[in-house]
């Protein structure tokens, strides 16, 4: 009947922790609240905000472009232009070898200027580096996704192990409190030591203290979660219980060629191809639209502008207007375009080494977690049978206790075993679901964490 009131008690003591916090956080709302408010995934949002103004700036270089001007001019020492003047010398009769004319003193001129390219190939393939720009910022932050998903979820896992590993040590601690009646039982009938009594109370405490450790590091665990997550530390919220005895096995469907590290340089090796073909193209003459509509004003004295015309004075505006096309052909640059052609070409070389060492990396990580994964599958699956072996030896040991066959010692060294075997029993099945999620990463699955 002690045994009964110790299991409830134990029970609903381990309810109460586990679901005090009416708010429980599966592990895909503690994704999508980490994505939604991580303050790193923020920033590089921004930078995918700013990448797609940087491409549409890029495309607003194919537009006209419309300047007003205005001038003034003070001719303080007015100029004097010289002409020939012999023919005005004959029509009048006289000996005149040149002419001389003066200018105004003021002038003003105002007007609008338009230049449109027509035909320009550096120009249309930098449009194309933006856009460029754009897909590669967009798969930086897909992977920078990718990064705070796996944290989120190593963080989860563990604090589930933890919240496990609570759980068990509260069972056994009610085992060994049943012990410890029976032990105290025996010993007021004479059939047992004070030092039996003695041991098994030191287990207890010892148990006693490593629980209330495991959940100071599950409190821990938590607080690390909500700075993830963004959320504040006074916030309530437990975690989707896991039993240890669940295990799934991932599907080995080899190394995704469609991974976002592999985006990432793949994009950049375009940007570098599209730079060398800029350069090139830069050899290439290019033709603009241009046109100007203006209106000038020439006069003799400042106050002509405040009235109107009269005989002695000159106030009037002379308008002109053109439009054309300008051809702009390069003919030497001072060696800039092959500096640079050669710079472009290092950068080709540099990604596509860097190209070839991820491949070789990612396939190796990926090899090596198979190897991982099959090493703690396998160990995962020895500890749980020696979990359950060790269980039953407690049990045999126990009754052999009780009918006073064995002795106290040898049913606490059972009782160790036991523990230990639990621990690490936990300890595998957390390791295996670590290298699950690295198989996911790998694989391109991690979508897949949102159906657990």
């Amino acid at each position: 009947m002690k045994r009964l009131s110790l299991f409830i008690v134990t029970t609903l003591f381990f309810n109460t922790f586990i679901m005090a916090q009416d708010n429980i956080l599966t592990l895909d709302e503690c994704i999508r609240i980490g994505i939604e408010n991580n303050l790193s995934l923020k920033s590089q949002s921004e930078e995918i905000r700013k990448a797609g103004y940087e491409h549409s700036a890029s495309r607003t270089k194919l537009l006209p472009v419309i300047n007003g001007f205005g001038n003034f001019t003070n001719n303080v020492d007015v100029g004097t232009s010289v002409t020939d003047g012999s023919r005005m010398g004959t029509m009048l009769g006289v000996d005149m070898p040149y002419m001389t004319t003066q200018g105004l003193r003021y002038n003003t001129s105002v007007g609008a200027q338009l230049s449109m390219p027509l035909y320009n190939q550096t120009l249309y393939t930098s449009i194309s580096i933006a856009e460029k720009m754009k897909e590669l910022t967009h798969y930086s932050y897909e992977k920078a996704k990718e990064d705070i998903t796996i944290e989120i979820c190593k963080i989860y896992y563990l604090a589930q192990t933890t919240v496990e590993q609570i759980r068990l040590t509260d069972e056994n601690i009610a085992r060994l409190k049943a012990l410890a009646d029976i032990t105290r039982a025996f010993f007021d009938n004479g059939m047992a030591m004070d030092v039996d009594l003695k041991r098994v109370n030191i287990n207890i405490e010892n148990l006693t203290v490593q629980r209330e450790n495991a959940k100071a590091m599950y409190q821990q665990q938590l607080n690390l979660l909500k700075y993830i997550l963004d959320l504040p530390l006074e916030s309530d919220f437990g975690l989707v219980y896991v039993s240890a005895d669940e295990m799934t096995v991932p599907e080995l469907s080899g190394l995704s060629k469609d991974l976002n590290e592999f985006k990432i340089l793949y994009s950049q090796k375009d940007i570098v191809e599209k730079q060398k073909k800029a350069i090139n193209q830069g050899y290439i003459p290019t033709l603009s639209l241009v046109g100007q509509l203006s209106y000038t004003n020439y006069t003799d004295h400042f106050d002509n502008y405040f009235h109107s015309n009269n005989s002695n004075s000159l106030n009037k505006w002379y308008n002109s207007f053109y439009w054309g096309v300008s051809l702009n052909i390069p003919i030497f640059d001072g060696f800039s375009k092959q500096l640079n052609r050669k710079k472009a070409n290092s950068d080709y070389i540099k990604i596509r080494f860097q190209i070839e060492d991820t491949e070789k990396k990612m396939q190796t990580q990926y090899d090596n977690t198979i190897n991982d994964w099959l090493n703690n599958y396998r160990n995962y699956t020895k500890q749980k049978d020696n979990y359950s072996l060790a269980g039953d030896v407690y049990k045999v040991t126990a009754d052999r206790y009780k009918e006073g066959i064995v002795s106290m010692t040898e049913l606490l060294q059972d009782e160790m075993r036991l523990t230990d075997a639990q621990n690490n029993f936990i300890n595998a099945h957390y390791s295996c679901r670590i290298t699950e999620l690295q198989l996911l990463k790998l694989t391109g699955k991690l979508d897949e964490l949102s159906n657990k």
